[in-house]
């Protein structure tokens, strides 16, 4: 709280500070008032709006609106990696088997099993990205990197043929760490920024420091590349340039031109580098980090981390990250959303209970006490996902879907639906604009 009011007071931000001034001094009353709101048993409602899509040990979902797919990542255990679901002309899933994908792994992993942290539809173009990362030795160890050397993290897929074609496989190094289960991922909102997770950097002492960032995309939807030469971590804080991306013809061109550059390069012993990001802060000191991102904008990024959620707020030098530590205290397991309208982000905890709060924010700076709903016979297994056409939260649970009410300004109303599903654990869920759908994949029926 000192570190808001003193950035608040430099900054000159008076209704941050008074907001904040509000929380310090009636912060008893105020929290004595927002007593935790109380759901026992939700209203089991069909919704027609969800469309399942039969995908075994499936933990991420993405939509491509332009493509017209659905992408499952599935768990370690499945023998396919990514599964990806054709769609009709109104968004359902269109009969045939799924294409799959399985991503590669160098000989030197061998004995590690290769699994997708994340899915990703590029919002405007058939593209798809995909971040991959292998099983830890054991619990809280990293991969040695010696092992990781050739082992690349990102892989960017062009949808636009009947069969998904692979255009880059990239990220790989020291730059990244491996050997997590979870980690953030995410695109800005006109995907020149892709999120990634378990970035780091040696420091003088020769020992990695962890921290996020992105790494920077051109309009055509791959990654900005420079000569070896280009400072590794240069900042990159201004808001990016609003160029739209180009017609897929173009695309294709500019792709064709960029991946033989970045051939010829390597041929002559000078390999072009990814354009990345980096912010080392204690916020984010150990892996992964963070679990997830939930980005408002191009200079407010949420994210959840250890103990609860943190906001990075890239214009501000002096508050530029601040934690929230947040009740119930369940390390490891939050999860972050962000309402694009309505100054409410939302933090749930997974495989704990049924409580998710709300936190008001006031340009991307926390205030006031979080507001608790409880639906106590859900166990959440799914990041938050805000509906802002119909102003509402949806999560995936414990062998259902839920779907919270909000009032304008994002806060909780007790007013809150399930649907039964054939999942016993929902990890992932996607929205689709062009359809208004919400996929949610399930098991296959016994």
């Amino acid at each position: 709280m000192t570190d808001l009011l003193i950035a608040a007071h430099r900054r000159r931000d008076m209704r941050c500070l008074l907001l904040i001034l509000v929380a310090c001094l009636w912060g008893p009353t105020i929290g004595f008032a927002a007593k935790e709101l109380r759901v026992k048993a939700p209203t089991e409602t069909p919704l027609p709006f969800v469309t399942t899509v039969t995908a075994p040990l499936a933990r991420h979902v993405a939509v491509s609106d332009v493509a017209g797919i659905v992408a499952i990542g599935h768990r370690m255990k499945h023998p396919v990696h990514v599964s990806i679901y054709r769609l009709d002309d109104q968004g359902q899933v269109a009969a045939g088997d799924p294409i799959a994908l399985t991503l590669p792994k160098p000989a030197s992993l061998a004995t590690h099993s290769n699994f997708p942290l994340g899915v990703l539809c590029h919002p405007q173009l058939p593209l798809l990205y995909i971040w991959q990362d292998i099983d830890p030795v054991m619990p809280n160890v990293l991969v040695d990197p010696a092992l990781t050397a050739e082992f690349d993290h990102l892989f960017i897929y062009s949808l636009a043929e009947a069969e998904p074609r692979l255009l880059l496989a990239t990220a790989r190094g020291t730059d990244y760490a491996s050997g997590n289960l979870v980690g953030g991922f995410a695109l800005n909102e006109d995907a020149s920024r892709l999120y990634v997770p378990s970035m780091q950097r040696m420091n003088a002492a020769k020992k990695f420091e962890t921290g996020v960032g992105w790494i920077v995309l051109d309009p055509d939807g791959l990654p900005a590349f420079d000569s070896p030469d280009t400072p590794t971590d240069e900042v990159i804080a201004a808001p990016t340039d609003d160029v739209p991306p180009p017609d897929w013809a173009t695309a294709s061109a500019l792709h064709a031109a960029k991946l033989a550059a970045i051939d010829q390069a390597a041929a002559a012993g000078m390999p072009l580098i990814l354009r990345r990001y980096l912010e080392v802060s204690w916020t984010f000191q150990t892996q992964p980090a963070p679990y997830n991102y939930a980005p408002l904008n191009d200079d407010i990024i949420f994210g959840a981390v250890h103990s609860g959620i943190a906001n990075w707020i890239l214009p501000d030098r002096l508050g530029r990250i601040n934690y929230l530590y947040v009740q119930p205290y369940v390390p490891y397991r939050y999860r972050v959303a962000v309402h694009p309208t309505a100054p409410s982000v939302y933090v749930a905890p997974i495989t704990y209970d049924g409580r998710i709060m709300r936190v008001e924010h006031a340009d991307g700076y926390f205030t006031l006490v979080p507001q608790t709903l409880n639906i106590e016979t859900m166990v959440y297994h799914s990041t938050p996902l805000v509906l802002p056409k119909t102003n509402q939260v949806a999560i995936g649970a414990n062998g259902r879907i839920c779907l919270i009410d909000l009032e304008e300004d994002g806060r909780f109303k007790a007013a809150v639906v399930q649907m039964t599903i054939n999942n016993p654990n929902v990890e992932g869920l996607a929205w689709s604009e062009r359809f208004g759908r919400l996929y949610v994949p399930v098991e296959p029926p016994p």
